[in-house]
């Protein structure tokens, strides 16, 4: 009778646990069906990845094309060519004039500008900066120790306060004490009449960028650069006269007034 008894609990045990098996085994089912259906969308945002990957390479490429760019060919010729022995420029030539080319060809897709967009344009010493970037030309023929030294006192001015309130015949004015006065004391002597319409449009240029936005100050600038330049090509001619009167009076190797002396 006891047997019976163990035997007939057991099978209550068995008919209780039956439906929660039976619950546990639909409830597999359902996270099972339910992981089907997530494996799509899961495989669904493999490509995305893929897109992304792509996107940066896109970037890469992009961001290696902005490299080459006016600035940093500047900055490459000037690793260059600042403190290269004749040897350097040498067996640099090639490379050198491969960049100029460069430099040429991205200057001829974008004529130089002096008024840049306000986005980039936040200060005058970027706008300093940016135009300075065109006249590649014009600084090359200015010795390189001197120029370090008119920049570094320019940037200095183009943040000052006073310029704030300075229209442009002021701020041209102080950019030639900076950068003409000096290089006119040591060109004029050695007759570098070339080098002086350079520094010409170099202070005119860096006048005009130091000015607000919206100024317009172009017609000024061409005319004050072409008065220079007249004023130049008259000293050119007197000095040629006066050198051709010494010969004429048998003074042909005497030194002339204004050259320097060592």
């Amino acid at each position: 009778m006891a047997d019976d008894t163990q035997t007939n609990e057991h099978l209550a045990l068995d008919e209780k646990s039956a439906p929660r098996t039976a619950s546990r085994a639909s409830t597999t089912s359902e996270l099972q069906d339910t992981m089907d259906l997530d494996d799509p969308v899961a495989a669904a945002s493999k490509p995305r990845r893929r897109k992304t990957v792509g996107a940066k390479k896109v970037t890469e490429h992009t961001e290696d094309q902005e490299e080459d760019s006016q600035e940093r060919l500047v900055m490459n010729l000037l690793e260059m060519v600042v403190g290269a022995t004749p040897d350097d420029l040498a067996t640099q030539q090639d490379e050198i004039t491969s960049a100029l080319l460069r430099l040429k060809e991205l200057q001829d897709k974008q004529p130089p500008k002096v008024s840049f967009n306000p986005s980039i344009a936040n200060s005058r010493r970027e706008r300093l900066e940016g135009v300075l970037i065109y006249l590649t030309s014009e600084l090359s023929a200015i010795p390189a120790s001197n120029w370090a030294s008119y920049k570094k006192k320019l940037l200095k001015f183009c943040e000052s306060e006073p310029v704030i309130n300075m229209e442009f015949p002021q701020r041209l004015l102080k950019v030639m004490e900076i950068i003409y006065l000096p290089e006119e004391l040591e060109a004029i002597p050695r007759e570098e009449f070339g080098r002086m319409h350079s520094v010409a449009r170099v202070c005119a240029t860096a006048a005009q960028a130091m000015g607000p936005d919206g100024e317009n100050t172009d017609g000024l600038v061409e005319k004050w650069i072409s008065a220079k330049v007249q004023d130049l090509e008259f000293l050119k001619r007197m000095f040629g006269s006066m050198r051709n009167t010494f010969r004429a009076s048998g003074f042909e190797h005497t030194r002339m007034p204004w050259e320097t002396r060592d």
